[in-house]
Order: C-alpha cells, then sequence, then structure tokens
C-alpha cells in the first residue's frame, strides 16, 4: 500500500483547492449512500480529517486505515463509529459481514487494486453494496495539477478511469448502479471568472453531454449479484421414475428374484 500518497492526501484536502474537490466528492458519496440500508458500513481508508459516511443511515459505522493521522471529530461524537487501525492489505473483517463498503480514493493507494476488490467481494453480504470514488485522470483540474503544476500527491497516484473500475466489478460479480461525476470545472478556486474560463468550462459540458467525462472525482455505487438456479423450460415435471409407486418397485423385484429361481430350478 502506498502510504505516501495517503499522507499527501490528507495534507492536500486541508489546502484549499483540496477542500473544494473534497466538498465536489462528497456530495457525489452523501448521495450514493443515502438510500442504502443494513446493519454495518465500513470506510476503507480515511483521505481526510472528516469520514465520509457520517450521512449514513446505517446505525453501526466502522473506519479503518493503516494512520488514522487526522481522527475526526465527527467520528468521536457518533458513539456508534469505531476507528481500527489495519493495514488495508489484510482486513479484519469476517466473510459476509458489512452491508456497504466505501473506499475513497483507497484502490489509487492499494499495491494490488483487484486483489483488494477480491477482499471487499468476501466481506460483503449477498446483494450488499459497494461505492468507490477516484479522480478522473481526464479531470480538467486534475490534469492540471499532475501534468502542468506536477503536484506530488497526483504523481503519487495510481488514477485509474471509471471504466476499468467497472470492468473490474463486471468480472467480480457486479451490477453497476450508478455512475456519477463532479461538477465539470477546470478551477476550482479562482478570484473571478474570465471570458477564457467560462468558455472551456462550457466546452467541457458540451463533451460531457457527448459522454465524454471531465469532472474531477467519480463515484461508482455497485450491487454484488447473487446467481440463484433457476429450472428450464416452460412446464417442470416430476422424472417418470419418481412416480412409480413403491409396491411397483417391490413387484418388479419380487418377479426378477421368482425367474432368476426358475431358471436356477431348470
Amino acid at each position: 500500500m502506498k502510504q505516501g500518497f495517503q499522507h499527501s492526501l490528507n495534507q492536500w484536502y486541508s489546502t484549499g483547492s483540496g477542500r473544494a474537490v473534497l466538498a465536489q466528492e462528497k456530495v457525489l458519496v452523501e448521495s450514493a449512500i443515502q438510500n442504502l440500508f443494513g446493519y454495518f458500513i465500513v470506510q476503507l481508508g480515511v483521505p481526510s480529517s472528516e469520514h465520509l459516511i457520517a450521512s449514513s443511515r446505517i446505525k453501526y459505522k466502522l473506519l479503518i486505515d493503516p494512520i488514522l493521522e487526522h481522527e475526526s471529530t465527527e467520528a468521536h461524537k457518533d458513539p456508534h463509529c469505531h476507528l481500527i487501525r489495519a493495514d488495508l492489505d489484510y482486513l479484519p473483517i469476517g466473510k459476509e459481514k458489512a452491508d456497504v463498503v466505501l473506499l475513497p480514493h483507497t484502490l489509487e493507494v492499494a499495491a494490488d487494486p483487484y486483489y483488494l476488490l477480491r477482499q471487499v467481494d468476501s466481506m460483503l453480504v449477498p446483494e450488499g453494496h459497494v461505492i468507490i470514488t477516484g479522480f478522473n485522470p481526464y479531470g480538467c483540474f486534475i490534469m492540471r495539477h499532475r501534468w502542468f503544476k506536477r503536484d506530488r500527491v497526483f504523481e503519487q497516484a495510481k488514477l485509474e478511469t471509471s471504466q476499468r473500475i467497472k470492468e473490474w466489478l463486471q468480472v467480480l460479480g457486479y451490477d453497476v448502479q450508478i455512475q456519477n461525476y463532479s461538477s465539470v470545472t477546470c478551477f476550482v478556486r479562482r478570484p473571478s471568472v474570465g471570458v477564457l474560463i467560462t468558455l472551456v468550462e462550457w466546452f467541457e459540458r458540451v463533451l460531457s453531454g457527448l459522454g465524454l467525462q471531465f469532472g474531477n472525482v467519480y463515484c461508482l455505487v455497485a450491487k454484488k449479484r447473487v446467481d440463484s438456479p433457476t429450472l428450464v423450460g416452460s412446464k417442470w415435471h416430476m422424472p417418470s421414475w419418481m412416480a412409480i409407486p413403491s409396491r411397483g418397485v417391490v413387484s418388479a423385484t419380487r418377479a426378477n428374484s421368482e425367474s432368476v429361481r426358475d431358471n436356477s430350478k431348470r
């Protein structure tokens, strides 16, 4: 796990630009979890000083992080919210115990993202939900900080597109129910709105309408699919041999034994 990226992300979220991006992400997560229910919700990774599952209606909340340097005051106020320090590569959650699992930029710090998804799949109950947030590599603001400003935060991150994450989830047998992006903007902090900035953001919105997404953060919600066997055919019938009465079996056995005796006498 890339703890350097997580530590840098904690610091970046305390800056003005980071707080603006975090506010966009919180809107996406709150919208995703408002209609999800169960007994336990787990957040893997705490990239900011506040946890993102505070608004969840699920009673018991678990925050799992290998560092937990910034412990949220919201977590301490909630008696049903528990902080757990653990390595994300070796999660201390049993099989089929969690109803909802949130991964806020967690796949971007994992040494093996697909292995982490398999662990999440193991801990989720049947028809449970996983929520994944990540930085869009093609987001205008992300590209500015990653390629032009050479921001150390994004140089350490292993950014994946939402389409790649969807492919991983489909291989594991998940149905992606929601795919949302944050607002399209290149400059989350700007003292004034210039003509060039307005033109760039208008062009981005046009491309987003065509299916090319340029939001800074994406949010995926997927449901664990449970396949049940179904009977094939227009009408199901009991096999004919199951309908044979027991006395028929006995009489057939007696007939066979009697024929064997007659043959032996001869």
